[in-house]
């Protein structure tokens, strides 16, 4: 068969036209892969910027309870003398820069550069984030929300959609660092490490399951209270402590 005596098909000119338009819009409305992952990455921002919204004693001053906590300055623990001692015992030179040590006293750990804000100080230890993940999608969507509503508005809390943060880290978040690897570790009464680092918003409107879960006894078989303070599954220090 001589192709050559096939006849051509020709598509109108209009037709030619309008293909390219769909195929350029395509290409308008569908960021490239590199600009849709810098989309999604939800970054760290430090306890500073936390601190613009959760620093009000009506809603708890979370800011003030932590820069109370010996988490604030976990990375400090690792310049002092006690530290560098412990660390020398086991081959280590400086703490504060041997990734087993600094792998638990400071916040995000390991994580990309590019997942880290501008500003943003590992330095300054334990931080918010390193309990309830990374801030920056949490500030932005609570920062668009405030800006939808009416001026004269009456404030009232609401609950954060699910995802956006963890807003009740699991004891699992603690035993993560609190284990028999770190070389000072003893047994830790975990009711008791929740009633100390607890910083509740009052105004959060909780369910009865909710109230039931913050009395929950976490305490393991190693913990030192041994269960003396737990009746039923219901720590009796934890159902005194008030939001």
């Amino acid at each position: 068969m001589n192709l050559r005596s096939l006849p051509r098909l020709r598509a109108p000119a209009s037709a030619l036209v309008a293909v390219a338009a769909l195929l350029l819009a395509a290409l308008v409305a569908t960021p490239t892969a590199e600009a849709s992952q810098s989309k999604k990455v939800n970054r760290f921002i430090g306890a500073a910027k936390c601190k613009m919204c959760h620093a009000s004693k009506d809603t708890g001053n979370q800011f003030e309870a932590l820069s109370k906590m010996k988490h604030a300055h976990a990375f400090e623990v690792l310049g002092t003398d006690a530290a560098k001692k412990t660390a020398k015992e086991r081959g280590i030179d400086d703490p504060q820069k041997a990734d087993a040590c600094v792998k638990c006293h400071v916040t995000a750990f390991g994580v990309p550069e590019a997942e880290i804000a501008k500003g943003f100080d590992r330095a300054l230890g334990v931080q918010c984030e390193s309990c309830h993940g990374p801030g920056d999608a949490h500030v932005k969507a609570r920062m668009a929300a405030a800006a939808a509503e009416e001026p004269d508005a009456v404030r009232v809390y609401k609950a954060l959609p699910v995802g956006e943060l963890v807003a009740d880290p699991p004891m699992t978040t603690c035993t993560a660092c609190h284990n028999k690897e770190s070389p000072n570790y003893k047994p830790f009464c975990h009711c008791k490490s929740k009633l100390e680092i607890r910083h509740l918003n009052p105004k959060r409107v909780r369910t009865d399951a909710e109230k039931l879960a913050l009395t929950a006894c976490s305490c393991e078989d190693d913990c030192p209270c041994t269960k003396e303070c737990c009746t039923a599954g219901i720590c009796t220090a934890l159902a005194k402590s008030k939001p």
